[in-house]
């Protein structure tokens, strides 16, 4: 042995260290060692010593025993420790009914073996501060009951509280929970994915901005591989327009463009639904507020096709933009007597999409008449088996009723002995001929009674569980004439690719129904599969962005909620920056771009203003604020990131961008001290809001509603349609289309248009990324990238830092890349961003083939390009 090793057989020796695997199988070998006695002691002098020889064996049974004993508990895990992945807790609970119904018994011998004291919740001696929290709930409840004796009373009184024209208030929380819901709402699935997922406070909602384990890849095998997703998208509001057929399509027509406009046969017959964009009214193509989704009541009487019918309209909208669109509304609706109602906190939704998104649906929703043929009911049972909504026809739409999902708890389909072919055979028919369009009954969701009296017929879980225990066993309950009717309607969204020669992507379902049924039906949703997965904030984008589709609003720069949203986040980054230490931030004036040093505009937002010049830019405080994060408790000096460029600070050049409110809002008689306003926040919150869209004194707009002229002469970023863009890169030697021409060419340069980006060698582009042309001023490094492509057309794939140019100049900017990241769904990294209409076809360029699409990327603190092209999306 060599002197440098040591030797494990001398005292004080160094121990060689063991691998994990090394010590568990020592472990299991002593585990499963039998001691053993020597017999040399019961025989002597060739004598059998019976007790000794006795004894000797007693003791090897015992051995024995226990070292099978050992060995099966060695091999075993305890009950807490074989729990699924994703419901374990961090540490064993010693309650029981912690973990699963089948574990219980086991828990509990293991415990009492252990010694382990349980805990039960109805015999805990309540501590300290569990008697003050009770104390606390029990005063809470005397003093509610003191005020339902006077909301009772109240409401006796007549003229009871309108519903038309006005904001509908949050719905009154538990006591306990109340203090908890003082600035922002609950929605109905809010303890089930606060146990489960990050929560987060926006647009005055508690909503679940990711799930706790990791998902990113799950949430892309579940949408299209294998599975489905589920989001509670209860958050979104939902607007109902009531009046005559003709007077609901002036408004629809002074709000949507002609070219998407909501108005085609099906859809007011109310069999289709359509998605649409939304602008303010007479703003075409200026004035963008959001996409919508549009949904027409079917009239009474379908062979009645006078426009002086009294028709139902639903519009449902992102929380972001919904306060803009309600004030835009309401003076469009005035002139046509059309009423306008807020539905939020009355009519919910959930969204689901992936191959199992409609076998999970069919179920979780049972209809009410379960009836074979043509009718809505019947339709939907024979869409088992479709794996892609998609393959419906465009705005495919259902509405019936549907019986209390709990009473079907677990759901589960029933078996289906028909053959994959004949499955496949049924949906094919169904989607190809879709009698839907002539059978669609008006959905009792439009209806107010129906909506109130599905609420109020809603069963306790005790007595849902005391029906189910009084069934026969393996059966459900039978159905009673007091169940409830909960109406629903279910929309199937199309998606699809925006690189050419791309497949549909898999759609989805969103069902609409009353707010109070979300969490049963949501419950049931879960618990249909195992492949049935949830998502938050983050997965939702994260699927549009696969989908090549914009996310409302990270994704649309030119509306006031993407202004606002951006601006949110850049407080967000130059927070975390600041609690970075100086030697593990980025520097921005020490970033090399190019020849020069300094990052090009502001590092923490998408700078729109720099890219535009900011003196052309105009965001201002306006009558409907919009929030902040409602964490922020500091004040408007404090909150706004100092030393940042035009974007995050026009407070110094605008003078009101960013201001608290005055005073509380009014507070209804109805509810005297827990009214609120959800969309108005509390004034210890600061607020943003930017400006609506100015229009200048010689554009001409011919339309019917025409909004008050602003005396402002400035422009403001606004978004080009994206059909816009699409002819002219059809017809680059064409003039521009109508929409374009009635611009004042001030107007015109503040545009922007959303477009996908492709990277097709490496990199991989970040939110905020810089989207630059190839250079124009510098022949000899627009070569170079020139070579860089032509590598690319060869089949070679260079990358690396030190065989790219240099990044452009910012005379060469053009826009910003608002989401990127690794496209899973391609293989490669992508992006999503906007350009500047003056910087791309300002100049008279002509973008025919690929070099006028050639742009190079670099992420915001690099100085590394990529190249990549870019294309048109919706």
């Amino acid at each position: 042995m060599s002197s440098s090793t040591p030797n494990p057989r001398k005292r004080g020796a160094a121990t060689m260290p063991i691998s994990g695997h090394e010590r568990k199988r020592a472990k299991l070998q002593d585990a499963r060692t039998i001691a053993i006695q020597s017999t040399e002691q019961a025989l002597k002098t060739g004598e059998l010593d019976v007790p000794a020889f006795i004894k000797s064996r007693e003791f090897e049974i015992e051995a024995l025993q226990s070292a099978m004993k050992s060995s099966k508990e060695s091999s075993n895990k305890r009950a807490f420790q074989i729990v699924p992945r994703d419901m374990r807790r961090r540490t064993a609970s010693h309650n029981v009914k912690r973990v699963p119904k089948r574990l219980r018994p086991r828990a509990t011998r293991e415990m009492q073996s252990d010694n382990t004291p349980t805990v039960s919740a109805r015999r805990r001696k309540p501590s300290g501060s569990l008697r003050s929290r009770k104390e606390t709930a029990r005063k809470l409840q005397t003093m509610a009951k003191k005020k339902d004796i006077t909301a009772q009373i109240l409401a006796k009184i007549s003229g009871g509280r309108r519903t038309e024209n006005v904001l509908r208030q949050p719905p009154r929380a538990q006591t306990k929970f109340r203090k908890r819901q003082k600035h922002k709402t609950w929605l109905p699935t809010h303890v089930w994915h606060a146990k489960r997922s990050k929560m987060v406070v926006r647009w005055r909602f508690a909503v679940a901005e990711t799930p706790t384990d990791k998902c990113y890849r799950v949430a892309h095998r579940a949408s299209g591989m294998r599975g489905c997703i589920a989001w509670d998208e209860s958050y979104y509001s939902t607007i109902m327009l009531r009046g005559k057929e003709r007077d609901i399509k002036e408004v629809m027509n002074a709000l949507c463009p002609k070219d998407e406009n909501p108005m085609s046969k099906k859809v007011v017959a109310g069999t289709r639904a359509s998605d649409t964009f939304i602008y303010r009214a007479g703003g075409y193509p200026l004035g963008l507020i959001a996409p919508v989704n549009i949904v027409w009541c079917v009239p009474e009487d379908p062979e009645d096709h006078r426009e002086e019918r009294m028709r139902k309209l639903l519009i449902r909208v992102h929380p972001s933009a919904f306060l803009e669109l309600w004030e835009v509304l309401l003076p469009t609706t005035k002139p046509f007597k059309v009423t306008v109602e807020d539905l939020r906190y009355e009519i919910g939704s959930i969204e689901i999409t992936g191959p199992d998104a409609t076998n999970s649906l069919l179920a979780a929703l049972n209809p009410v008449d379960a009836t074979d043929g043509d009718s809505p009911s019947g339709i939907w049972r024979n869409l088992r088996g479709l794996t892609n909504p998609s393959s419906l026809p465009l705005g495919a739409c259902l509405s019936f009723n549907v019986i209390d999902p709990r009473l079907r708890d677990p759901p589960r389909l029933s078996e289906d002995k028909r053959k994959f072919e004949e499955i496949q055979e049924t949906v094919f028919k169904v989607a190809s001929t879709w009698p839907i369009d002539r059978t669609q009954p008006p959905s009792s969701l439009f209806s107010r009674e129906a909506r109130a009296a599905a609420v109020k017929s809603q069963s306790s879980q005790k007595k849902i569980n005391k029906r189910k225990g009084e069934a026969v066993p393996g059966e459900y309950p039978s159905p009673l004439p007091t169940d409830p009717r909960i109406p629903i309607v279910l929309l199937a969204t199309r998606r699809s690719y925006a690189e050419k020669g791309g497949s549909g992507a898999i759609g989805s379902w969103t069902v609409l129904l009353p707010w109070k049924w979300v969490q049963p039906v949501w419950y049931s949703i879960i618990h249909s599969g195992s492949n049935v997965k949830f998502g938050g904030l983050d997965e939702l984008r994260q699927i549009s962005y696969e989908s090549s589709k914009r996310h409302f609003p990270d994704d649309f720069p030119g509306t006031k909620a993407g202004v606002v949203e951006e601006l949110r986040k850049g407080v967000e980054r130059k927070e975390w920056w600041d609690k970075r230490p100086k030697g593990k931030r980025v520097e921005w004036g020490s970033v090399k771009v190019g020849n020069k040093k300094g990052e090009v505009g502001d590092g923490f937002v998408c700078d729109w203003a720099y890219l535009l010049e900011g003196k052309n830019i105009e965001i201002t405080q306006g009558d409907d604020s919009m929030e902040l994060p409602t964490d922020a408790t500091k004040s408007t000096e404090d909150t706004v990131p100092s030393g940042t460029t035009a974007f995050m600070s026009m407070t110094e050049s605008i003078g009101d961008t960013i201001s608290m409110p005055t005073a509380e809002p009014e507070v209804s008689i109805e509810n005297p001290k827990y009214s609120m306003d959800i969309d108005k926040p509390p004034p210890n919150l600061p607020v943003i809001s930017s400006s609506i869209p100015t229009f200048f004194k010689d554009t001409s707009m011919a339309t019917a509603i025409s909004p008050p002229m602003p005396t402002s002469q400035q422009s403001h970023i606004w978004a080009i349609p994206s059909n816009v863009i699409r002819y002219i890169l059809a017809a680059p030697n064409s003039s521009l289309p109508k929409p374009l021409t009635t611009l004042h060419p001030r107007i015109l340069s503040a545009g922007v248009f959303p477009i996908k980006l492709v990277l097709p060698q490496r990199g991989t582009p970040t939110p905020r990324a810089r989207i630059y042309s190839l250079p124009t001023n510098n022949p000899a490094l627009k070569a170079k990238w020139k070579a860089v492509m032509s590598q690319k057309s060869r089949g070679k794939r260079p990358g690396k830092a030190t065989e790219l140019p240099d990044t452009p100049g910012e005379e060469d900017l053009i826009g910003f890349v608002t989401t990127g990241d690794f496209n899973l769904r391609e293989g490669r990294g992508a992006g999503v961003g906007a350009l500047s209409w003056q910087k791309v076809f300002g100049r008279g360029k002509k973008m025919g083939g690929a070099v006028g699409r050639a742009c190079i990327v670099r992420d915001v603190g690099s100085g590394i390009g990529r190249l990549a092209y870019w294309e048109v999306i919706d």
